[in-house]
């Protein structure tokens, strides 16, 4: 009995895990993107809007994220390792971990993705599969 409940909690963690790669819902707290909503502001709002529609810089919310990449659309790490290594504009790698997990936090909600328990880490953000549009 004690191994078939380690086996179905292990089952049902799998199934959230796989669940979340395939939306990017769940990656994030809602702390950590409203964080990430005012971390995107003071360096980000610039060049990409304060409502993410693009500026001078490209559009970070809707279709234009469902381009072409993995699996038809952009996945969180291919967004987060050009924003780690690029951005913000004239000052590329300037802000810690935690404020890139927050802004890629921040983005994930304002794309429809659900948030979840636990924030978003850096190097989950760099290796995550899980496409922008949260839908």
């Amino acid at each position: 009995m004690k191994y078939a409940l380690a086996l179905a909690a292990l089952l049902a963690g799998a199934s959230l895990a796989a669940s979340e790669a395939a939306t990017g819902s769940g990656l994030y707290t809602t702390q950590q993107a409203a964080m990430g909503a005012k971390v995107y502001a003071q360096n980000c709002a610039r060049c990409h809007g304060v409502n993410l529609e693009g500026v001078s810089g490209p559009p970070l919310k809707g279709k234009e994220l469902t381009a072409p990449g993995a699996q038809g659309k952009l996945t969180v790490s291919d967004i987060f390792k050009y924003m780690t290594s690029l951005m913000p504009a004239g000052n590329p790698g300037s802000l810690s971990h935690d404020q890139y997990a927050a802004i890629m936090a921040f983005i994930l909600k304002q794309n429809g993705a659900a948030p979840g328990s636990k924030p978003l880490a850096y190097d989950t953000a760099l290796h995550s599969s899980a496409p922008i549009g949260g839908k």
